[in-house]
């Protein structure tokens, strides 16, 4: 009898052991898990879809810091990682790391192995460009551009430089107080080293512009734009190098003899419709929005790069990046900043262009950093970057990803009596669809809820916190989160604080800079214009209906339109795109209450998600760009969950599933109960495949292949990821686990590792 007891204790005693491993395992070992997808189509690994095999070629790294000298540069400083030259003639610098023993040039050294105008090789030298404003002779603002070693020939047939510059020598650095005399413009440049990092800046304070020429003909030249170093790097196909963009899930520009006639010029956050209409293409695909404020630049395999950050001036700063024969032999990238800007006022009978009368109040600020060795790539540029955003790890014992629902609960279509509302998902209805994914072996979700408080999501009831009497009421609603909380599934309610329907009559509505209403463009069928209100007021809007949210247990929220960025006036007062910026960062920080989500969020912003919604899963594919990369994933895996657009609208869902295995996304559905026929007429009309029923095995289906991959990197850091062979990726993760994809239509051996056509092969693990 005692020995039995002692049997069944110990018995009991292994059996809560092994309960509480379960509970608390954070990693799941791989096993060297498969899977393989039907494709119906042969892809072509040698597209700018995929990333390229990487050219291992190594460049010669010769210390140049004699010819520097000889070549009219002068030493200003040095510090334990870089030194720092700079040559008066051409305002120009030059940066040797001493971690590899390369050297940077803000021109390019080979210049003199090209047949080149003297136009186009004094614009290639000069350090400094800027662009002008001035009005014409029949009253136009027009503008032209300036570049430092350009000259003008007076009268007397005698070639003079147009811009001077004074050079001043400072702790860690250097101050060049650059003059375009002959136009009245002037700025001081502030160049620092600072550990691996050139730091340059323009103070606003330093711009000047005066009255130029005589009283009988005096011109007011205006500052547009500067442009500093941009020429920095710049290479061509003679080395194995690229420049990295963050275009879409990020872009490389492989160094190669492809003559370009387009380039990629993009301003920072999309167009400032404080200034610029905002225009509708709906017949152009949408390339969405640059959202980082960096590029970079490699030069050979894992030898040397360097990342380049907008300090300060994020809210009018441009990207450039051209390929070959662009603008010249040589690729180059770099930013411009805007100053000004000009907008338009428009009169009872007519319109008028103007310019802002000081250049916006903000220093214009750029970090370069400098890598090497293994750092010296687009992963090493990622790896650093995260560091700069300050962005903390996944606090999750989840074992599985999750799937995410967006489900639309009502909507309206007009009425003979005003709007005749339609009910699409009930919370009731929300529940019977998570129960039946559970039952088909869907085993985590996050649940964003469209459209589920009274009135819906337009009009004025974006952020009503009123739970919605056709959906079922406030009871059927703590239904619903009461057992999303309870199986620890996630839910946010989508919310808009930013755009209200009306204009005036109290609402804190902002205006443009020329002082029309600032309307902003919806994606809807009805309502496709709402107005813009003060970015100051986002905290209060949410914060204010507090009790309201926590009677609903509603401590999550999906905040669209967050990646907006603008100019704006309120009382006649202008607040430019800068300021705006650091007004949304300020009221993000008052929502720590909340766990925020949204859609491609700029920069700024990224710090205080918990979800990423509609993350890129490729470039923008523009002709240049050779290679998409998994920049983004690269920065956020293991901080932020990111989730693939919407499914129901990805035209290959065989190859969405290898992609999101690789780019370690997980998979999103937008779902109604109801037919979609039923937003006939309504704002949602555009939505035309969203039937639970329809979707629901390709649902299952999605999930279970990407969850069979992806659960063994739950909460883990991306630190590399390759193409071994042609259509062959490779991502390492820091619990240990390697994630191959094969979108070959053929077998492929690589080692000791073996793949089926279209497969995945997960290895490894803690």
């Amino acid at each position: 009898m005692v020995k039995n007891l002692k049997k069944i204790s110990l018995s009991l005693l292994l059996i809560v052991i092994s309960i509480i491993l379960v509970s608390t395992k954070l990693v799941v070992k791989a096993n060297d898990a498969t899977g393989e997808v039907q494709m119906l189509h042969e892809l072509d690994p040698s597209s700018n879809f995929f990333t390229q095999v990487q050219d291992k070629t190594l460049i010669d790294i010769v210390d140049k810091r004699e010819e520097l000298i000889l070549d009219g540069y002068e030493k200003i400083c040095e510090n334990s990682n870089l030194e720092l030259y700079f040559k008066e003639a051409t305002c120009g610098i030059a940066i040797f790391d001493k971690q590899n023993g390369y050297t940077w040039y803000s021109t390019n050294p080979n210049m003199d192995d090209y047949d080149l105008s003297s136009a186009i090789r004094q614009k290639i030298e000069s350090g400094v460009t800027i662009e002008y404003y001035f009005v014409d002779s029949k009253k136009a603002i027009k503008s032209a551009e300036l570049y430092y070693t350009a000259t003008e020939v007076d009268r007397l047939k005698n070639e003079k430089q147009i811009g001077s510059c004074k050079m001043t020598k400072v702790n860690n650095g250097m101050n060049l107080a650059i003059n375009f005399a002959n136009y009245g413009i002037s700025f001081t440049v502030q160049v620092r080293l600072n550990g691996a990092n050139l730091e340059v800046n323009v103070p606003s304070s330093s711009i000047k512009e005066v009255t130029v020429g005589g009283r009988l003909d005096p011109k007011d030249y205006k500052l547009k734009s500067i442009i500093l170093f941009p020429y920095l790097g710049s290479q061509n196909y003679l080395i194995n190098g690229y420049s990295f963009i963050p275009d879409g899930s990020g872009a490389l520009i492989r160094y190669n003899d492809h003559i370009s006639t387009t380039a990629y010029i993009k301003k920072l956050y999309g167009d400032d419709y404080g200034f610029t209409d905002a225009t509708s293409k709906e017949h152009i695909k949408d390339n969405g929005v640059l959202g980082l404020p960096i590029y970079g630049v490699n030069h050979g395999y894992n030898q040397a790069a360097f990342l380049c950050e907008v300090k300060s001036g994020i809210g009018s700063v441009e990207l450039h990046a051209y390929p070959y024969m662009y603008a010249s032999p040589f690729n180059t990238t770099f930013f411009k900043y805007y100053a000004r800007d000009t907008f338009v006022v428009q009169l009872s009978n007519k319109s008028m262009q103007l310019l802002n009368d000081i250049p916006y109040p903000s220093d214009y600020s750029l970090s370069y950093t400098f890598l090497n060795n293994q750092n010296a790539n687009y992963v090493g540029m990622a790896n650093y970057y995260r560091g700069v955003l300050g962005l903390d790890n996944i606090n999750t014992s989840n074992t599985n990803i999750p799937l995410r629902l967006e489900l639309l609960g009502i909507d309206y279509k007009p009425g003979l009596f005003g709007r005749n509302y339609v009910k699409m998902t009930s919370y009731s209805d929300a529940l019977d669809i998570i129960n039946d994914l559970e039952a088909s072996n869907v085993l985590d979700f996050n649940i964003t809820y469209l459209g589920w408080n009274s009135g819906g999501f337009y009009k004025k009831s974006a952020t009503n916190a009123k739970a919605s009497i056709i959906l079922g009421g406030k009871k059927k609603l703590n239904q619903l989160t009461t057992y999303l909380n309870d199986h620890n599934y996630d839910i946010d309610y989508t919310v808009n604080p930013f755009i209200i329907s009306n204009y005036g009559t109290g609402a804190k509505n902002v205006k443009r800079i020329g002082l029309a209403p600032f309307e902003a463009n919806q994606k809807s069928s009805l309502e496709q214009r709402g107005y813009l209100i003060l970015p100051s007021e986002l905290a209060s809007i949410i914060t204010k209906k507090d009790k309201k949210y926590n009677k609903l247990n509603i401590d999550a929220l999906n905040i669209d339109s967050l990646n907006y960025a603008y100019s704006y006036r309120y009382n006649s007062e202008a607040t430019y795109r800068n300021e705006m910026i650091g007004e949304v960062v300020n009221e993000l920080e008052k929502l720590d209450n909340y766990k925020l989500s949204t859609s491609r969020p700029n920069n700024y912003v990224l710090k205080y998600l918990t979800n990423y919604y509609d993350a890129h899963y490729e470039s923008n594919k523009f002709i240049y760009e050779t290679d998409s990369v998994p920049f983004m994933s690269i920065l956020l895996s293991g901080y932020i969950n990111q989730f693939m657009p919407n499914i129901n609208y990805v035209s290959d869902y065989d190859l969405a599933v290898l992609r999101m295995i690789e780019y370690n996304l997980y998979p999103s559905f937008i779902i109604t109960k109801e037919e979609a026929y039923d937003l006939r007429y309504t704002n949602y009309e555009y939505l035309n495949s969203t039937q639970y029923a329809l979707w629901k095995d390709l649902i299952v289906k999605m999930y279970s292949k990407t969850n069979d991959a992806l659960k063994y990197v739950i909460g883990a850091k991306m630190i590399s990821h390759e193409y071994v062979l042609g259509g062959v990726s490779k991502c390492s993760y820091s619990n240990g686990v390697t994630i191959y994809v094969n979108y070959n239509n053929h077998d492929v051996n690589i080692n000791d590792i073996s793949l089926a056509p279209y497969s995945y092969l997960v290895k490894g693990g803690n």
